[in-house]
């Protein structure tokens, strides 16, 4: 998680006071965050989450690989995108089609 907050910080070419002024923190409370003095709550973890638009599990460094069955209605805080597009239900029909036709021919 260090690496992780040090490299978005310094992404957006923020000072360590900066990130303290974000979340309404001491400096020293934020660069103890940096250093591995101290662990972030988890208020604070998520505030720096939304901050640099990204989840918590990327921001503490964990892998998180969900399952998403294509062959069944996505929810509404999943998309799957090609070419910067979101694909229409019709779309996601047709992929799951063309796989099961593709497998049976195997």
């Amino acid at each position: 998680m260090l690496d992780q907050l040090i490299a978005l910080r310094k992404k957006k070419k923020l000072t360590i006071q900066n990130m303290a002024d974000i979340l309404g923190i001491a400096k020293s409370t934020y660069a103890s965050y940096e250093t591995g003095y101290r662990q972030p709550p988890i208020d604070a973890l998520i505030k720096i989450a939304d901050f640099f638009k990204t989840s918590l599990d990327t921001l503490v460094d964990r892998p998180y690989k969900p399952n998403i069955h294509l062959d069944q209605p996505q929810e509404a805080n999943c998309c799957l995108i090609i070419d910067g597009e979101a694909l229409t239900e019709e779309e996601q029909k047709e992929i799951v089609a063309f796989i099961k036709v593709r497998r049976n021919l195997n």
